[in-house]
């Protein structure tokens, strides 16, 4: 009896830890052009969730940030980078249509991934933050 709750608890925790995301969940939101340097302004940061180490979001240093001009087929041509505390800048979008997604590497090689945004990028004076959990 013992060896079998051992085993139904390692098979419990392995579902948690190797299920992703695969719901497409997007948000819409209008993005900053700024009017003195011309350019679209999106920060925020990227997080990601251990189960092994806590389900509280911890910061996901260099994580990388993927945008695709193409929010039909989401084939991401646009790379930028977390810096180590896992917050993020990208500047220079044009105005547009963008799918904007994260994805971060542990130092096991494990590859955590999170549901994307659709954002409109528009004239706008107010920044925006979008702020990514990888799972």
């Amino acid at each position: 009896m013992k060896t079998y709750k051992i085993i139904l608890s390692i098979i419990t925790i392995g579902a948690f830890m190797f299920a992703s995301c695969t719901k497409d969940e997007t948000k819409t939101v209008e993005i900053v052009k700024s009017v003195s340097d011309g350019q679209a302004l999106i920060k925020g940061s990227v997080k990601y969730i251990d189960f092994a180490i806590s389900a509280s979001p911890i910061a996901a240093p260099f994580a990388t940030i993927k945008i695709s001009d193409n929010i039909t087929t989401k084939a991401f041509n646009q790379f930028w980078q977390a810096d180590s505390a896992g917050n993020f800048n990208v500047k220079g979008l044009a105005v547009g249509s963008y799918y904007i997604a994260a994805q971060y590497k542990d130092a096991n090689n494990y590859t955590y991934t999170t549901n994307g945004f659709t954002v409109q990028v528009k004239n706008s004076v107010n920044p925006v933050t979008l702020d990514f959990i990888c799972k």
